[in-house]
């Protein structure tokens, strides 16, 4: 028997992320009191160095909100950074290490138009840039 790994059963650690995506609910209280669904999306730079995410839109513009229903199906459509416009001069994020970005979002901004059907959803934040690709933990959602 040998001893010899072959490169189906050899494991590697994961590259560790230079960026996490955390979602959390939020209550956001607006001129006629409490909106509904919403949360608050967080981008920490982990690593040691600044993180500079270059943009023409906002920093929001990698981010894409994934819904899914009870049965895991993914009712979501489109990408969460289709709805910003273009400015006409590119932009910088920079995010020292251990800084945080935060901005509040609507949970299901990425949902067809019309009244969202009562039921249990799972909402999951993936921010996406220059081969990065941070994923927050899901957020379960009853309406």
């Amino acid at each position: 028997m040998s001893n010899t790994l072959t490169l189906k059963t050899a494991r590697l650690p994961a590259p560790a992320q230079p960026l996490a995506c955390r979602l959390h609910r939020r209550e956001l209280i607006g001129r006629h009191g409490v909106v509904p669904y919403t949360a608050e999306i967080e981008l920490e730079n982990l690593s040691n160095t600044p993180l500079e995410i270059e943009h023409r839109m906002t920093g929001l513009q990698y981010l894409n909100l994934v819904v899914c229903d009870s049965r895991g199906k993914k009712v979501s459509q489109g990408h969460f950074g289709d709805r910003f416009a273009p400015a006409a001069e590119k932009a910088v994020l920079r995010l020292v290490p251990g800084e945080k970005f935060t901005a509040s979002v609507h949970l299901f901004a990425t949902m067809p138009d019309g009244p969202i059907p009562p039921g249990t959803y799972v909402v999951q934040a993936i921010y996406e840039y220059n081969g990065i690709e941070a994923v927050s933990e899901p957020v379960e959602v009853t309406v």
